[in-house]
């Protein structure tokens, strides 16, 4: 995980908080908490009243939700070097939400305005806080609250360390919950590259 310094500026959406995440160490600019958004980048939020921008919005915070839930029982796998007890494996998905949602913003285009992308590369520009990081937070706990007992049973099987490799065949669990399951995703949203990844790769823009 990249562990850079990073500033958030905030900025009022009506009664909403909106925050933009701003990173650039190469030239030295460090924004300061109160400055505000620009009309441009408030204008261009997605639009939460159009179902299909919701709905995809929803789809790819889901992805990450399951994703977040998958490596971070993969990483405490690793660090025990042994399959988890059942309590430990609960513990963990339990507490995905809080421990990472709060990082996942919507990547700012070269205009600068939210785009209905995910990430949470702290090196990237992303709108976050309000709305976004409620959603993001939302949809988390919805995914582990209607799932508890699949992701439990399937986080065993679905992560492995063999030998030096470590991997999580997300793709099908992703599927079953927010294909099939919560209907956030539409039929054909699973690119191969979510097929697997190893602990500690690198996020992928969602």
């Amino acid at each position: 995980p990249l562990e850079k310094m990073s500033k958030v500026v905030c900025g009022a959406l009506t009664v909403l908080l909106l925050c933009v995440l701003v990173v650039s160490q190469e030239e030295g600019i460090n924004l300061k908490d109160g400055d505000q958004l620009g009309s441009a980048q408030l204008d261009g939020l997605p639009d939460m009243s159009e179902p299909e921008t919701r709905k995809k919005l929803k789809c790819g915070i889901c992805k990450a939700s399951v994703m977040e839930m998958l490596y971070g029982y993969l990483k405490m796998e690793t660090e025990e070097g042994r399959k988890l007890r059942e309590v430990e494996t609960v513990e963990i998905l339990e507490s995905a939400c809080s421990l990472h949602m709060g990082e996942y913003g919507l990547v700012l285009d070269e205009a600068g305005k939210p785009t209905a992308d995910w990430i949470n590369d702290r090196a990237v520009l992303k709108a976050k806080g309000g709305w976004v990081s409620r959603l993001a937070m939302d949809t988390c706990n919805d995914v582990y609250n209607e799932f508890e007992e699949y992701l439990v049973a399937a986080a065993p099987k679905t992560c492995k360390i063999e030998g030096d490799e470590r991997k999580c065949q997300v793709q099908p669990v992703v599927r079953h919950i927010c294909q099939d399951g919560l209907r956030l995703c539409p039929k054909g949203s699973f690119p191969e590259e979510y097929a697997q990844e190893g602990a500690g790769g690198e996020k992928k823009e969602l």
